[in-house]
């Protein structure tokens, strides 16, 4: 176990909370959160409580919380007699599907950890995660078989699970059936009693959840049960008083948000069912059966990211859609363009939500339900309860004042073990302050006088021009407010004379493509922002890389600027071979 560096001073107000001045009279300052309590303890109090009560719909077919926790049993009594035991890693790569959620809970009953892999990766990742975490058993779509069936012979895999998402018979080729194993049959083929396995949910990891790679490899932070059951609890209170106080009786929520990340794990899956969640459930995101379904069952609620609230938007449906009935809509995974917040309250007549969180952090820390805490636009509020904040200079780790910018860092219960077999870089994020462990995010944040946090963009994505320091997202929120810009990013280009030249990604709205020239929205820029800010060279597409949680990739619009350049630098030398 590594250890914390020297102890950092802590500043008044951190010590005095000063943000729980500004909570609301009956929202918990702090709450209790039970150290022997699991992630399928929530599951199974969840179907004790709510019996036989419709609770999900997927693909049109509708489940209760019972037959879900049946299902997992029998499912677990499968696995395990397949040989998977405690703190064994089993991977799942799926789309949400009531399958993820059977095989998410099964595994956790008989002690093992899940590991979560994207459905958009390409053999090569799904084979570096499989490798890093040591996983000999995977649960997967038959879709995605020809992936896995490529990368086999590089792994440990030993049980290759498949399943199909629609219930019909496994798409796969005759000669590969004996070398799977069919979901449905372990399913039905066991009983509903797996082995008690003792759970000590402080320390035993539930989930090892791989961070995006956007620096280096990426890694596993070794989340615990108490992490995962902790994040949830701590979201309660606030969804609860919320919700009384816009008369919402009970939870609908649209669920699109991917549960191979942890932010629909915690958020949908394991918090869904403190709250008995109704949740209309999509396996991928398209615009036009999510419009319907808002239309059809009237939700209250939808967790998103701005990328999805975006594409809503702009679908030419949207405007014969009422979207009155979204009470509560909140951003994550990615700081949501103030112009976006704008435009939802305007159709919708209600306001945005706004949270932060990272994957280290279970992964929510900050969240400004908008109507408990204000429509403060651009703020992620306040900490949860039980939760610590602060900003931090990144060299020093030493607390800066109030209002200033630096670091955000934070302590929790829902704040990781670790990370998995990197014992460097947990030296790297952590540090030990007022007798507790933090995190460093890695966000550029400030906090204000009431203790609402501001991020403001990564550490890493900082544009250093002419010796400025740029930053991407305040030159985003002028882009966004352009008639024309569906969406658009902002990254760095190197470059010798300047340090690195400012360069935006645009996405026109479908009205506008072929309308309106770079130049035009150069000219804005210019117009709207200070000579060291502004962008030098706008560059049209007709869609930005994104993860499946909804952030844009600026990693991969500078890797592929870097291959320009590489390209270009090439250019001459290839010419003079043609000349001679």
């Amino acid at each position: 176990m590594f250890r914390l560096k020297k102890s950092v001073k802590l500043p008044d107000y951190v010590k005095k909370k000063i943000w729980l001045k500004y909570y609301p009279e009956d929202y918990p300052k702090e709450i209790e959160i039970p150290k022997n309590k699991s992630i399928p303890d929530i599951f199974d109090e969840a179907a004790k409580m709510y019996g036989d009560e419709l609770c999900q719909i997927y693909d049109n077919k509708e489940y209760s919380r019972k037959y879900i926790v049946e299902m997992s049993k029998r499912f677990a009594t499968a696995l395990y007699n397949l040989g998977v035991r405690k703190g064994d890693v089993v991977a799942i790569y799926l789309p949400n599907s009531i399958q993820f959620q059977i095989s998410y809970s099964a595994i956790l009953r008989i002690g093992a950890v899940v590991t979560a892999i994207s459905p958009l990766f390409v053999p090569r990742e799904v084979a570096y995660q499989l490798n890093d975490s040591r996983v000999e058993t995977i649960i997967t779509l038959d879709f995605f078989y020809n992936n896995v069936k490529q990368i086999k012979d590089e792994t440990r895999l030993k049980n290759i699970i498949l399943c199909n998402i629609q219930g019909e018979k496994l798409q796969v080729e005759k000669e590969d059936l004996e070398k799977i194993l069919d979901f449905d049959k372990l399913v039905e083929g066991n009983p509903p009693n797996p082995p008690k396995v003792k759970i000590n949910p402080t320390e035993d990891v539930a989930v090892l959840q791989y961070t995006g790679g956007t620096t280096g490899l990426p890694k596993g932070a070794m989340l615990t049960h108490h992490n995962i059951v902790a994040d949830a609890m701590q979201l309660v209170p606030g969804m609860e008083n919320m919700f009384k106080k816009l008369g919402i009786k009970r939870t609908i929520a649209i669920s699109v948000i991917p549960w191979y990340h942890i932010y629909g794990q915690t958020v949908e899956v394991v918090c869904g069912a403190l709250l008995n969640t109704f949740g209309v459930h999509f396996s991928g995101f398209d615009s036009a059966p999510i419009l319907k379904a808002i239309q059809k069952y009237r939700p209250n609620t939808f967790i998103a990211v701005p990328t999805l609230l975006i594409l809503l938007l702009n679908h030419p449906n949207s405007r014969d859609t009422d979207f009155s009935c979204l009470k509560y809509v909140n951003m994550g995974a990615a700081p949501s363009p103030l112009e976006l917040a704008r435009q939802w309250q305007q159709l919708s007549g209600n306001p945005l939500s706004e949270g932060y969180g990272l994957t280290e952090a279970s992964p929510v820390t900050h969240t400004r339900w908008a109507p408990l805490f204000g429509e403060e636009l651009g703020s992620v509020g306040p900490p949860l309860p039980n939760t610590l904040a602060g900003i931090v200079d990144p060299d020093t780790n030493e607390f800066l004042p109030i209002g200033e910018l630096g670091e955000l860092a934070v302590s929790g219960p829902q704040v990781m073990k670790g990370y998995w077999n990197r014992p460097e870089e947990d030296k790297k994020v952590f540090f030990k302050a007022g007798g507790k462990k933090w995190l460093k995010t890695g966000d550029l944040a400030r906090m204000d006088e009431k203790g609402y946090f501001y991020i403001v963009d990564r550490t890493k994505d900082i544009i250093k021009y002419k010796a400025h320091s740029v930053y991407p997202r305040e030159i985003e929120e002028v882009l966004f407010a352009h008639e024309a810009v569906m969406d658009a990013t902002v990254i760095g280009v190197p470059d010798p004379t300047v340090g690195e030249q400012i360069k935006a990604f645009v996405v026109l709205k479908p009205g506008f493509k072929g309308k309106i020239k770079e130049d035009e929205i150069l000219d804005w820029c210019k117009e709207h922002m200070g000579g060291d800010k502004y962008p030098r060279h706008i560059e049209f597409r007709d869609y930005l890389p994104k993860s499946l949680v909804g952030k844009t990739l600026r990693r991969v619009l500078r890797e592929e600027e870097a291959k320009k350049a590489q390209e270009a630098e090439k250019a001459p030398e290839i010419k003079k071979a043609e000349i001679i």
